[in-house]
Order: structure tokens, then C-alpha cells, then sequence
């Protein structure tokens, strides 16, 4: 008998209500598809899931950081992406984001763009 492999994204998966869980599950399979080499890591002190190009915090592509109720869509270096559409939100030295409120914003061209560029920029 098989059993299911557990998903080590699942202690930070359980701290999201409902809905932001349901999200959180759509885009990890968009960056699994637009970008499968990525390696996914969990953050449980940060409540975070990252998705990187190798190893060291530097290499981190992507990120999921759960709000209350949407999801910050991380880019590592998205001060550095092109952004004719004004998604990115932020103000730090390197990361930009996206909030994800809904299914509309999962599967919006822009975002599914912004993934691919970044995935590009990193080599993936």
C-alpha cells in the first residue's frame, strides 16, 4: 500500500485561514509550473514559503507570506522586474510584491509574466 508523501509546507499551510490556504495552494502550483527547478523551502518562524534558485537566502526567487486574509506574493529582486502594469507594491532596497486576494489575482497575466521573468533572471 502507498501512502501520500506529507507536504513539508504543511505547518505553515495550517496557520492560514481557509481562504488564504486555498490561495496559497493555487499559486504554489503556478510556480511549480512555471518554474519546476526552483527548490521549495519552508520558513515556519517566518511563516513563509520560498522558492529559490540554490541554496543561500540570496538565491530565493519567490516567497508566499500569508496575511490575515490575502497573500504577499514575494519577488526577491523585484525591484529589478519590469512592471508595465504597476503589480508591485514596496518600498524595500530589493523586494517588491503582489497581493493575491482572490482567484482573479492567481491567475492574472501579469502575475503568471512577473513569475516567468523572475524564474528567466534567476536562470530557471
Amino acid at each position: 500500500m502507498l501512502v501520500a508523501a506529507s507536504d513539508p509546507a504543511e505547518p505553515v499551510l495550517d496557520k492560514m485561514s481557509p481562504e488564504v490556504r486555498a490561495l496559497a495552494q493555487q499559486l504554489r502550483a503556478l510556480i511549480k509550473e512555471v518554474m519546476p527547478q526552483a527548490t521549495e523551502k519552508t520558513h515556519l518562524g517566518w511563516g513563509t514559503i520560498a522558492y529559490a534558485a540554490g541554496g543561500k537566502m540570496r538565491d530565493v526567487v519567490v516567497a508566499l507570506l500569508p496575511q490575515r486574509t490575502y497573500l504577499n506574493l514575494e519577488f526577491g529582486d523585484g525591484v529589478d522586474l519590469p512592471d508595465p502594469a504597476h503589480r508591485l507594491e514596496g518600498s524595500g532596497k530589493r523586494l517588491r510584491h503582489v497581493k493575491i486576494r482572490g482567484d482573479e489575482d492567481v491567475h492574472h497575466p501579469d502575475v503568471r509574466v512577473l513569475l516567468e521573468t523572475a524564474a528567466r533572471r534567476r536562470g530557471l
